[in-house]
């Protein structure tokens, strides 16, 4: 049970994943012209930010 708990603590709260993908977003809108799409930091940035997307949705079906 307690490493339930323990991996429950380490799951980002939905605040969380809201305000970091809002972080991502200012940072992507802000991201120096033009975009190399081999630009690692970017592609980076655009995973992040559809994993957030993902476990934000997943969260989302869990409310009844």
């Amino acid at each position: 049970m307690a490493s339930t708990a323990s991996a429950f603590n380490r799951t980002p709260s939905r605040a969380q994943l809201e305000r970091r993908l809002d972080e991502i977003n200012a940072e992507l809108r802000d991201y120096p012209q033009p975009i190399a799409r081999c630009d690692a930091q970017l592609g980076g940035l655009l995973e992040e930010r559809l994993r957030i997307r993902e476990q934000l949705d997943a969260l989302a079906a869990l409310r009844p």
